[in-house]
């Protein structure tokens, strides 16, 4: 599925390919997308729209900032680098 966002005058904005939500409050979003972790700031957010079909979301309030971030990488086993 495709990602895209769409940001409305820092009031709106609309999040596709969304694949999961870890946390939301008033003041922070973290979701995963199909590009990557996807943390978003902002001042009295609220989901306004929530789609699992769709894979869409949609927060209002104030949109102070979006951030990715790589999906984390499986680590070795601390054993395992030990008996290479």
């Amino acid at each position: 599925m495709e990602h895209s966002i769409s940001l409305n005058n820092r009031s709106s904005l609309t999040i596709s390919g969304v694949e999961h939500i870890y946390s939301f409050n008033d003041k922070k979003v973290e979701i995963r997308t199909t590009s990557g972790d996807m943390i978003v700031d902002g001042e009295n957010l609220d989901m306004s729209k929530l789609s699992i079909d769709e894979k869409v979301i949609t927060v209002t309030g104030t949109i102070n900032g979006i951030n990715y971030s790589k999906a984390k990488e499986p680590q070795e086993n601390f054993f395992k680098k030990l008996f290479k």
